[in-house]
């Protein structure tokens, strides 16, 4: 294939745009679309998702091929069949010079241009006894689109061992290229957020891996804590009557708290926490620990996965299976102004090791090494 020296054609698929409504995965495609033709005026990005439901792809200024439509039950069976369909005679017209799939499926476009995937974790691979449905055929999947792909870009060193270790991918058919934090333009005005309590905050999701519960017991073991501190949870949806009862049982009820909220509410959420908390067994890479850093809130954080390889000096670790030492970890933070300006100061510089500026530059290089 010859390519003009300046000219480079991007083509992503619609695969996770027709999943996630809102997500860390769409929002990583999403600002690479829209920076990449900023960052080098000869790449043209193109996202060609026919149907698709994401809201950061429809508020964008991203090039797209498609529509948004409203998000409906089995979704996930029928919007593939239908974007492969009506897709594949716009794929043959486009003539990509690169071709980024968004996520993993059996069946794929078909195409002659270099093929590039994304991982982002292998959660499902490490620990398969926490998910079931169609979760659990998740791992084949993403080991036939590894296998096809060209290339893959994994977001952590973590990852990146997890794809060799697990899937047997070869150290050179893999790149690292770290992601940014997509706040760096949002202020966030605390003054809007203020609350009764100090609170030490949470973020996204609570179920499987991400050890929720075991923060909560940790939280509720602490007589400093639950004295002064109410728990604030942010996004992931309103608690179930299974976190609700252990609340009770706890003695909780009137300590831990959920909202939602706009990037603009978070801003301002982290600026004004004690602590932000981050119990999960094991992550790819973990965004929220980048938010908060830029807005200078101390990090505490599992010792697990890719956590270390992210925050670095700017966090406190624990050991996300011992709740004593989850607590102790917790209470180092809250009782010692010293620690909490060490942490926010350090959280600001590690946080500017990351950024979509680098994330674009280093995937642009990659794209046009792949010709």
């Amino acid at each position: 294939m010859i390519v003009d020296a300046m000219s480079l054609r991007v083509l992503y698929d619609y695969q996770i745009f027709a999943l996630q409504e809102m997500g860390g995965i769409s929002r990583y495609f999403v600002e690479l679309a829209r920076r990449l033709p900023l960052c080098e005026p000869g790449i043209e990005t193109t996202v060609l998702a026919p149907a698709h439901i994401n809201a950061y792809l429809d508020t964008s200024p991203v090039q797209r091929i498609g529509i948004k439509i409203a998000s409906f039950p089995g979704k996930h069976h029928i919007l593939p069949f239908v974007n492969r369909l009506v897709g594949q005679p716009f794929l043959k017209r486009r003539h990509p010079d690169i071709f980024h799939e968004t996520y993993y499926c059996a069946s794929h476009q078909l195409t002659d241009a270099p093929r590039i995937l994304t991982v982002y974790d292998m959660i499902h691979e490490r620990f398969p006894d926490r998910f079931e449905g169609v979760d659990r055929h998740l791992p084949a999947l993403k080991a036939k689109a590894v296998t096809r792909a060209d290339h893959v870009i994994a977001i952590s060193e973590s990852t990146r061992n997890d794809l060799m270790q697990y899937l047997d991918v070869p150290a050179a058919k893999i790149s690292v290229i770290p992601l940014g934090s997509s706040f760096d333009q949002i202020e966030g005005n605390s003054e809007s957020v203020r609350r009764e309590r100090p609170y030490l905050l949470y973020v996204g999701l609570r179920g499987g891996v991400k050890n929720f519960q075991a923060f909560i017991n940790a939280y509720s073991r602490s007589k400093i804590l639950t004295a002064e501190f109410e728990v604030l949870c942010v996004g992931g949806g309103d608690f179930t009557a299974e976190e609700q009862q252990s609340f009770i049982q706890f003695g909780l009820r009137d300590r831990i708290r959920h909202l939602q909220a706009d990037d603009g509410v978070l801003a301002a959420l982290y600026k004004r926490a004690a602590v932000f908390v981050y119990p999960s067994l094991y992550e790819g890479f973990g965004m929220p620990l980048l938010e908060a850093m830029h807005f200078g809130c101390p990090v505490v954080c599992s010792n697990a996965g890719s956590m270390p390889e992210i925050a670095g000096d700017a966090a406190l670790y624990f050991d996300p299976t011992d709740k004593e030492h989850m607590q102790e970890v917790m209470e180092t933070v809250v009782q010692s102004q010293e620690t909490t300006k060490a942490l926010r100061a350090r959280g600001y510089e590690r946080e500017k090791m990351f950024s979509w500026d680098k994330c674009v530059t280093q995937t642009a290089a990659l794209y046009r090494s792949m010709l």
